[in-house]
Protein backbone atom coordinates (compact mmCIF):
# COMPACT_ATOMS: atom_id res chain seq x y z
CA UNK A 1 0.00 0.00 0.00
CA UNK A 2 1.08 3.69 -0.53
CA UNK A 3 1.52 6.11 2.47
CA UNK A 4 -0.02 9.30 1.92
CA UNK A 5 2.26 11.57 -0.05
CA UNK A 6 3.31 9.26 -2.54
CA UNK A 7 4.00 10.61 -5.44
CA UNK A 8 1.20 7.88 -6.95
CA UNK A 9 -1.60 10.24 -4.62
CA UNK A 10 -3.80 13.33 -6.38
CA UNK A 11 -3.55 16.30 -4.27
CA UNK A 12 -5.46 19.43 -4.53
CA UNK A 13 -2.86 22.99 -5.19
CA UNK A 14 -4.92 26.19 -4.76
CA UNK A 15 -1.98 29.13 -5.92
CA UNK A 16 -3.03 32.44 -5.57
CA UNK A 17 -2.08 34.76 -8.31
CA UNK A 18 -2.43 38.16 -9.58
CA UNK A 19 -0.78 40.13 -11.88
CA UNK A 20 2.36 40.21 -10.07
CA UNK A 21 5.97 39.43 -10.89
CA UNK A 22 5.39 37.70 -6.91
CA UNK A 23 2.45 35.17 -7.96
CA UNK A 24 5.14 34.31 -11.11
CA UNK A 25 7.48 33.66 -8.69
CA UNK A 26 5.47 31.65 -6.41
CA UNK A 27 4.40 29.37 -9.41
CA UNK A 28 7.81 28.91 -10.56
CA UNK A 29 8.91 27.78 -7.17
CA UNK A 30 6.12 25.28 -6.87
CA UNK A 31 6.57 24.10 -10.33
CA UNK A 32 10.21 23.47 -9.78
CA UNK A 33 10.11 21.83 -6.22
CA UNK A 34 7.09 20.52 -4.82
CA UNK A 35 5.16 19.39 -8.66
CA UNK A 36 3.96 16.22 -8.82
CA UNK A 37 2.33 14.61 -12.55
CA UNK A 38 -1.04 14.36 -10.51
CA UNK A 39 -1.20 17.38 -9.03
CA UNK A 40 -4.39 19.06 -9.66
CA UNK A 41 -4.00 22.73 -9.85
CA UNK A 42 -6.34 25.54 -8.96
CA UNK A 43 -5.15 28.88 -9.88
CA UNK A 44 -7.56 31.37 -8.07
CA UNK A 45 -7.30 34.97 -9.12
CA UNK A 46 -9.16 37.62 -6.84
CA UNK A 47 -9.95 41.34 -8.09
CA UNK A 48 -11.09 43.88 -6.11
CA UNK A 49 -14.13 45.51 -7.47
CA UNK A 50 -13.70 48.75 -9.36
CA UNK A 51 -14.04 51.97 -7.94
CA UNK A 52 -16.00 54.47 -9.57
CA UNK A 53 -15.22 58.25 -9.00
CA UNK A 54 -18.51 59.84 -9.45
CA UNK A 55 -18.43 63.48 -11.23
CA UNK A 56 -20.98 65.89 -10.47
CA UNK A 57 -24.32 65.46 -11.98
CA UNK A 58 -23.85 61.99 -13.07
CA UNK A 59 -27.12 60.52 -13.13
CA UNK A 60 -28.45 56.59 -12.53
CA UNK A 61 -27.82 55.12 -16.09
CA UNK A 62 -24.01 56.92 -16.71
CA UNK A 63 -22.74 55.44 -13.71
CA UNK A 64 -23.93 51.72 -14.21
CA UNK A 65 -22.36 52.38 -17.71
CA UNK A 66 -19.26 53.66 -16.56
CA UNK A 67 -19.10 50.81 -13.58
CA UNK A 68 -20.13 48.12 -16.34
CA UNK A 69 -17.29 48.97 -18.71
CA UNK A 70 -14.72 48.71 -15.76
CA UNK A 71 -16.14 45.87 -14.61
CA UNK A 72 -15.22 44.18 -17.99
CA UNK A 73 -12.07 45.50 -18.30
CA UNK A 74 -11.40 43.88 -14.79
CA UNK A 75 -13.20 40.21 -15.72
CA UNK A 76 -11.02 40.67 -19.45
CA UNK A 77 -7.91 41.31 -17.22
CA UNK A 78 -8.24 37.97 -15.33
CA UNK A 79 -9.28 36.22 -18.65
CA UNK A 80 -5.60 36.93 -19.50
CA UNK A 81 -4.35 36.37 -16.76
CA UNK A 82 -5.47 32.50 -16.90
CA UNK A 83 -4.67 31.84 -20.34
CA UNK A 84 -0.69 33.54 -19.28
CA UNK A 85 -0.86 30.90 -16.17
CA UNK A 86 -2.04 27.86 -18.27
CA UNK A 87 0.36 29.01 -20.71
CA UNK A 88 2.98 28.92 -18.49
CA UNK A 89 2.24 25.77 -16.51
CA UNK A 90 1.64 23.61 -19.86
CA UNK A 91 5.70 25.00 -20.67
CA UNK A 92 6.75 23.93 -17.22
CA UNK A 93 5.09 20.09 -17.19
CA UNK A 94 2.28 20.98 -15.35
CA UNK A 95 -0.88 19.74 -16.91
CA UNK A 96 -3.97 19.48 -14.81
CA UNK A 97 -4.74 22.99 -14.22
CA UNK A 98 -7.88 25.02 -13.60
CA UNK A 99 -8.63 28.69 -13.59
CA UNK A 100 -11.20 30.51 -10.76
CA UNK A 101 -11.73 33.91 -11.06
CA UNK A 102 -13.76 36.28 -8.14
CA UNK A 103 -14.32 39.87 -7.52
CA UNK A 104 -14.37 40.87 -4.13
CA UNK A 105 -13.19 43.41 -1.63
CA UNK A 106 -11.99 40.83 0.30
CA UNK A 107 -9.31 38.90 -1.32
CA UNK A 108 -7.71 36.90 1.77
CA UNK A 109 -11.27 36.21 2.84
CA UNK A 110 -12.23 34.72 -0.68
CA UNK A 111 -8.92 32.70 -0.97
CA UNK A 112 -9.96 30.87 2.21
CA UNK A 113 -13.40 30.30 1.52
CA UNK A 114 -12.28 29.15 -2.14
CA UNK A 115 -9.95 26.59 -0.78
CA UNK A 116 -12.78 25.02 1.77
CA UNK A 117 -14.98 24.83 -1.44
CA UNK A 118 -12.27 23.12 -3.58
CA UNK A 119 -10.84 20.91 -0.84
CA UNK A 120 -7.39 21.70 -1.38
CA UNK A 121 -4.60 20.12 0.62
CA UNK A 122 -1.86 23.21 -0.16
CA UNK A 123 -2.69 27.11 -0.48
CA UNK A 124 0.20 28.55 -2.52
CA UNK A 125 1.07 32.25 -2.13
CA UNK A 126 3.96 34.33 -3.18
CA UNK A 127 5.16 37.49 -0.71
CA UNK A 128 6.02 40.97 -1.81
CA UNK A 129 8.32 41.19 1.05
CA UNK A 130 6.52 43.46 3.46
CA UNK A 131 7.86 43.98 6.76
CA UNK A 132 6.42 44.02 10.02
CA UNK A 133 5.32 47.51 10.44
CA UNK A 134 3.72 48.54 6.54
CA UNK A 135 1.52 44.69 6.94
CA UNK A 136 0.20 45.85 10.39
CA UNK A 137 -0.85 49.53 8.86
CA UNK A 138 -1.93 48.15 5.16
CA UNK A 139 -2.68 44.42 5.63
CA UNK A 140 -1.40 41.40 4.08
CA UNK A 141 -3.28 39.09 1.66
CA UNK A 142 -0.71 36.11 3.20
CA UNK A 143 -1.28 36.97 6.47
CA UNK A 144 -4.68 37.24 6.44
CA UNK A 145 -4.99 33.45 4.97
CA UNK A 146 -2.20 32.47 6.90
CA UNK A 147 -4.62 32.83 10.26
CA UNK A 148 -7.84 32.02 8.56
CA UNK A 149 -7.34 28.88 7.13
CA UNK A 150 -7.27 25.91 8.49
CA UNK A 151 -5.37 24.15 5.26
CA UNK A 152 -0.94 24.37 5.05
CA UNK A 153 -0.05 27.48 3.35
CA UNK A 154 3.62 28.09 1.68
CA UNK A 155 4.28 31.48 1.04
CA UNK A 156 7.10 31.93 -1.35
CA UNK A 157 8.95 35.19 -0.29
CA UNK A 158 10.88 37.56 -2.81
CA UNK A 159 14.39 37.00 -3.51
CA UNK A 160 16.96 38.37 -0.41
CA UNK A 161 18.10 40.74 -3.18
CA UNK A 162 14.48 41.80 -4.07
CA UNK A 163 13.20 41.97 -0.63
CA UNK A 164 15.83 44.61 0.56
CA UNK A 165 15.30 46.67 -2.43
CA UNK A 166 11.91 47.09 -1.37
CA UNK A 167 12.51 48.34 1.78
Amino acid sequence: TEAIGDVGDIRRVLIAVDRSEHSERAIRWYLSKLHRPSDQLVFVNVSEPPEVALGFGMAGPAVAEVYSKALDETVAQAKQLAVDIKELCRGLGAEHVRFLERIARSPGQSIVDLAEEENVELIIMGSRGQGLLRRTFLGSVSDYVLHHTHRPVLVVPPAANTAAAEK
